[in-house]
Parts: structure tokens; C-alpha cells; sequence
């Protein structure tokens, strides 16, 4: 069947089949490279942002557990299988390059790129109705190819997933789309996600007004059984208000219209790649839509024992964490802004989240209101009971009463993926709440102790990933937090496998990528260091922290248009930038040649870190004003002086030396503009060197 299809589609076009098992074919002829992993090379170029990637990254993402020179000797032999069989056939679209690969576009069809394009027209493709959960079949028996591969790969299939939702979901509650059309729109989500009650609800109405009482009820029925079996929930009270018109012959509930929280209908034509390419999984900027804006206020604390205090801030952080992840609104921290200012995101309508915490006795209860922002018009409020034993729970019903309020629909599904209970012991989960909270110290004693409650979690619990990325966040930090400290090649090692094993445990997680990918760049492993972080930036587009982080790595790696483009986006949905937030922004501007901005960037960090003096001194001699330069170079040197804690005497030479090998700077012409920055303020560069650690 597939062979059949295949030769159907041309004899000079390279045919790849995704979905599913991956078949090409070529002039009629079936095409298989002998080793699975040319397979999976010619996949991920069939998928990836312009057809093509470099040699770099296809070694980390295919050969990550070999070493350099081994793996590119691996990617060397799967081409020449690649060339073979492309020579074979005819096939002349495979372009290889010194330091890239590509497949030309003119010369490829691949089945996705015409799913992808009739859903963001509003057009169930075929597939979609025949394919059960269809983004889970996409390379199919490939995930064991190496582990770096099957997390791209998970990853990817999510993206994949939640793009062709959003455009499904637009088509189905359109009123410019027919009735016919929204019917098989809304097949094609209940397909792709069982539990999404808007569809069902819209399948249920559909075969009631067509006379098929019995199937609608069964499209309940199946929905009931999957929310109880899987998820101990029950449908929505629209959706059994529904069925209940059903059974006594009212059909008048119109068909879903368009919430005022959906986002403008995505036509292929807008789509950032062409229609016929199917998602990127490569940091970049896309163009903001306009969308519910949720600001979430500071937590008002009254009352509340100290050795309380982290489960307020914990829950106030995990919030955000978990909102920031659901595509129907932007989230923004208003922890430290004015109640009037607004971020620079298009909204279609703005609303506050405010909180109140207090202590009953050994209680904890959270007093949360939903406010119409531009009214002040308070839309709900509730009191929510906090502790360990129903944080969770707690979490995921503050996510259902904002949507619901909101009029968003969220399904079990995903609420269950993106603000889930994860499978560990309350205890094990406050020490973690303990650790997370010491980080924002910025201090020796608390990341030593954060260190050493890591290492217990990862003791008592060795399967739940958060541990595992606290851990190696401390370790990647930890030359910066304890001045004198040098990086360590073997420690880098170790932390690189501390990090492999969050992002092993938890695919999806958002942090964990980050986390590898800087271990990766520290451990000088640039090339799959990207990878992770592209993957970070595309699960949680939304995550101002994530889009800094990920804009600083492209920064040190030279990528200044897409480090620009992200800390740009990241700026403009945060209302209240943190200082540490400040420090990425100054050191990103530096890194592109933007001085200036430097210094206006450096002055909202305000000294949080005891670097910060440091990119003063090295812009301001870059601007050509020594003096100013020269006196932020003497506080530098004196207040890292007064923090010192390495083995070697805090000399001027000892500290730049300490200062200049603390960022994983890929190229000698950015770290040298660093150099001579600091030369130029005064400081004595003596033995300092590139990469010298």
C-alpha cells in the first residue's frame, strides 16, 4: 500500500512517509539505506527548519554517547550509505558540505508537510481521521537510534502535536468554515486527542442533528469511560448538559463558537516555513498572536511561619511554571512592576491573578482572585488550602478555574501533561521545594546545602528528574557563585551525565533541556548543546526565563540574530524583568557589539551578581570611556577580592583570569573583544588565555 502510494506521488520526487514506519521511494522504487541510522538522518532532515543542519549538530543528536572524532567518522560513513543508494535510483537532491548537510526542497515530498498544510487551512487530511493519536505513529520503531535522537524525537512529536491542534481547533470553532468541514475538523482533533471535550461536544451535535442519537451517545459514552479509566475525572458540565438535550430530543446548543481566548486562525500562508515544511524544531522568533495576557502578582504572605515561607514561594513559582505552558494565554510575573504597566505581547483581553497567603494554625490557605484588568472587574475568586498532600490537585484546579473562567477549554489530557502530580514522595518533593529556593541565593552556603539536598532527593528518589536538574544547575553555576573557583573538565563530564539523566526521566520537561544544554557547552559539547536548547525553546515558547536562557547560549556561541530575537521576545512578555533576568540581557548585548545596551541592561541588574562589574568595565572601555571604565574595574577586583574563595591568592591576574574562563564562549574573536575590553579598563590580563581551563 505504501509502495503504491509512493509511486503515485512522481518519478523524479524523493517520497518519505513519516507517519508511521519511515518508507522513501524514488522513480517507483523503494529506497533503504542499509544502516538505521541513515534512515534516521534523512528523517530528521526531511523535518528539520530549511531541510538541512550541520555536521555539528547531526553528531550530537545521532552519535551523542561517542566521542568527536569517532562520531564524525560514523556520520561520514552513514552519507556515503545515503549517496549510495540516492546514486542507485537517480536521485541528485542530497547536498553535503563541509560542515552541513541538506536535502533540496524541489526534490522531496513528505507525507506530514501536506497534513500540516490542509489543517492550517482548515482541512482535515486523511490521515488524520484514519490515524489514531497520529503525531505518536511519526518514525515509528526509530526511537531507539540513540538516546539524544529518541528525546529530539518525543519532543518533537509534542510540537508537532500541539501546532496541529491549535490550527484543527481554529477551523473547528470557526463560523467562516462550513458545517461539513467543522465536523470532519473536529473528528480530526477527537483523533488526535480523545479527551478534548470541545470536539466531542461538536461530534455529539453533529450525529444528534443527523438523526444518530445512538452515536452521539456513544461518542459520550467513550469519553466518560476514557476520563474515569484514565484520568478520575468526569466530563465538563457543558458537555453533560449537552447530552442530556440529546436524550430528550433538544438540540439546540449551537456548535462551539470561537472563545474570545482562541487565537487568530492560522492560515498556510502565514506559516512561518512554507506549508509544505513541517515544524522546526530550531530556536527562533515567530511572529506574536494576539492572546489572552494572565499576570500573576506577588503573593501577599500574612502571617506565615518562616519555615513555611518556601512552600508559599514554591507554589507561587510552580504556578507559573505550569500556566506558562498551556498555549491559549501568555503568562507574565508581576512580582515587581506596577499595578498599571502591561508587557508589549498583543492581547486580546488582559487579567490580573492575585493572591493572598495566611496561616491557620498549622493550615496554609491561598486566597486567589481573577481580575478583568482594563475594568477591574473581579471575575472569580476562591480559597485554596496548601500543603504537599494536595499540591497537585490544588495546582491543577487553579489551572481549570482560570480556563474556565477564561472560557478556554483545556483538556484532561493536557492538563494532566502540563501541571501533573509526579510520581514521588511528599517528602522527597518538599526537600525539593527546599532546594529550588536556595538558588535564587546566589550564595556559597546555600548552593552547598541546595548541593547536598539534591544528592539525598537523587538518593531517596533516583527517578524523578527535577533532583537530577538542580544538581547540575549547581554544578554549571558553581565556579560563577564561589569566586576563585575553576572549571573542572572531569566535574563537566559528571555534570553532563547528572543532566542526561533528567532530560532521560523526563523527555518533555523544559527544564531539564536547558539544563543539558548548558552541561553540554560547558562540558564544550556545542553542537548537541543546541539541540537541547532549541528543544527547550519550542516545548515553552511562552517562558520568558526559558527564552533568556536559551538567547544567552546562542549569544556565547556567536548566533547573535536568534540571541537578539529571543531576549527580545523574552523582554517584551515580562512585566517585571528579575535582576538575574538583567545579567543574561547585558552579557547577550555585550557578546553582539551592542555597548550601549550593556550598560542600561547592567544598571536594572544591579549588582546581583559579582560579575556584573566586570561587563560594566569591559563595555565602557569599549566605548572608548577609560576612566569610568578603570573605576568599574577597581570594584570589580575589590569586591571579588572581599568574596574569594579559591585555593590561589585573590591577585588583580588571579581574578581576571578567574572572570575570563568562567562562559562557554565558543569563538576566540568574542572572548577576545572580552579580553581586550577589560585590557582597555586597566586590568592585567597576564596568563589569561582562551578556553584555559
Amino acid at each position: 500500500m505504501k509502495a503504491d502510494d509512493l509511486a503515485r506521488r512522481g518519478a523524479r520526487v524523493l517520497s518519505i512517509l513519516v507517519v508511521g514506519a519511515m518508507t522513501m521511494a524514488f522513480g517507483g522504487r523503494d529506497i533503504k539505506p542499509k544502516r538505521r541510522k541513515s534512515q534516521a538522518l534523512l528523517a530528521y532532515l526531511a523535518l528539520c527548519h530549511g531541510l538541512s543542519e550541520t555536521r555539528e549538530r547531526l553528531v550530537g543528536l545521532l552519535w551523542s554517547e561517542s566521542d568527536e572524532a569517532k562520531a564524525h567518522g560514523s556520520l561520514r560513513q552513514a552519507l556515503h550509505d545515503v549517496r549510495q543508494v540516492f546514486e542507485e535510483v537517480g536521485f541528485s537532491g542530497l547536498d553535503t558540505r563541509k560542515l552541513s548537510v541538506a536535502l533540496e526542497k524541489r526534490a522531496l515530498d513528505v507525507d506530514l508537510w501536506s497534513v500540516i498544510q490542509e489543517a492550517e487551512a482548515f482541512r482535515a487530511h486523511p490521515l488524520l481521521l484514519i490515524v489514531p493519536r497520529l503525531t505518536d505513529t511519526v518514525l515509528g520503531g526509530l526511537e531507539d537510534i540513540d538516546p539524544s535522537f529518541r528525546i529530539w524525537l518525543l519532543a518533537y512529536r509534542q510540537t508537532l502535536q500541539d501546532r496541529l491542534l491549535r490550527a484543527l481547533e481554529n477551523g473547528m470553532t470557526s463560523e467562516a468554515v462550513d458545517k461539513a468541514t467543522r465536523r470532519r475538523l473536529a473528528e480530526a482533533v477527537a483523533n488526535l486527542e480523545p479527551t478534548n471535550e470541545i470536539a466531542c461536544r461538536a461530534l455529539m451535535q453533529a450525529r444528534a442533528e443527523a438523526g444518530d442519537t445512538a452515536g452521539a451517545l456513544r461518542v459520550y459514552n467513550d469519553l466518560w469511560n476514557l476520563l474515569d479509566e484514565d484520568y478520575d475525572m468526569e466530563p465538563s458540565e457543558q458537555t453533560q448538559r449537552l447530552v442530556a438535550d440529546i436524550k430528550t430530543g433538544r438540540f439546540d446548543e449551537p456548535l462551539p463558537a470561537t472563545p474570545p481566548s482562541a487565537e487568530q486562525p492560522l492560515q498556510a500562508t502565514s506559516s512561518e516555513a512554507s506549508p509544505r515544511e513541517a515544524p522546526t524544531l530550531r530556536a527562533g522568533v515567530t511572529q506574536p498572536v494576539s492572546k489572552l495576557e494572565l499576570a500573576i502578582e506577588a503573593f501577599n504572605v500574612e502571617g506565615i511561619d518562616p519555615d513555611k515561607l518556601h512552600y508559599v514561594q514554591g507554589f507561587h513559582q510552580s504556578l507559573i511554571a505550569n500556566l506558562v505552558r498551556f498555549r491559549e494565554w501568555y503568562v507574565t510575573d508581576r512580582a515587581n512592576q506596577a499595578q498599571a504597566a502591561t508587557s508589549k505581547m498583543p492581547a486580546i483581553a488582559r487579567y490580573t491573578l492575585r493572591a493572598i497567603a495566611h496561616q491557620s494554625g498549622n493550615r496554609l490557605n491561598l486566597v486567589l482572585t481573577l481580575i478583568e484588568a482594563s475594568h477591574n472587574i473581579y471575575v472569580w475568586s476562591d480559597e485554596f488550602e496548601l500543603g504537599l498532600d494536595n499540591w497537585f490537585s490544588e495546582q491543577q484546579r487553579i489551572v481549570r478555574r482560570i480556563a474556565t473562567s477564561l472560557n478556554v477549554h483545556v483538556s484532561a489530557e493536557r492538563l494532566k501533561r502540563l501541571a501533573g502530580d509526579p510520581d514521588v514522595a511528599l517528602e522527597v518533593y518538599d526537600q525539593w521545594l527546599r532546594a529550588h529556593s536556595m538558588l535564587s541565593s546566589f550564595s556559597p552556603g546555600g548552593y552547598e546545602r541546595a548541593a547536598e539536598i539534591s544528592r539525598e532527593i537523587i538518593r531517596q528518589a533516583p527517578e524523578f528528574a527535577p533532583g537530577y536538574v538542580i544538581l547540575a544547575q549547581i554544578d554549571n553555576i558553581g565556579h560563577i557563585v564561589h569566586p576563585g573557583m575553576f572549571r573542572d573538565r572531569e566535574k563537566a563530564k559528571r555534570t553532563l551525565d547528572i543532566a542526561r539523566t533528567a532530560v532521560r526521566l523526563d523527555p518533555l520537561d523544559t527544564r531539564a533541556h536547558l539544563c543539558l544544554g548548558w552541561s553540554c557547552g560547558m562540558a564544550g559539547q556545542y553542537g548537541e548543546a543546541l539541540v537541547h536548547m532549541d528543544l527547550a525553546s519550542e516545548l515553552n515558547p511562552n517562558d520568558p526565563w526559558t527564552l533568556i536562557s536559551t538567547a544567552l547560549f546562542h549569544a556565547f556561541c556567536g548566533q547573535f540574530a536568534p540571541a537578539r530575537g529571543l531576549a527580545d521576545r523574552a523582554l517584551d512578555m515580562t512585566l517585571a524583568p528579575s535582576r538575574t533576568h538583567w545579567v543574561y540581557d547585558a552579557t547577550i548585548k555585550f557578546l553582539g557589539g551592542d555597548y550601549a545596551g550593556t550598560l542600561r541592561a547592567a544598571d536594572n541588574a544591579a549588582d546581583i551578581v559579582w560579575t556584573v562589574p566586570a561587563w560594566r568595565a569591559a563595555a565602557l572601555s569599549c566605548l572608548g570611556r577609560r576612566d569610568q571604565a578603570a573605576a568599574e574595574a577597581a570594584r570589580f577586583i575589590e569586591g571579588i577580592r572581599r568574596n574569594w574563595s579559591g585555593k590561589a591568592p585573590p591577585s588583580d591576574e588571579n581574578i581576571v583570569r578567574w572572570f575570563l574562563h568562567l562562559y562557554p564562549i565558543r569563538h576566540l574573536a568574542n572572548w577576545q573583544r572580552l579580553y581586550d575590553g577589560l585590557k582597555g579598563a586597566g586590568l592585567p590580563m597576564a596568563d589569561a588565555e582562551f578556553d584555559a581551563w
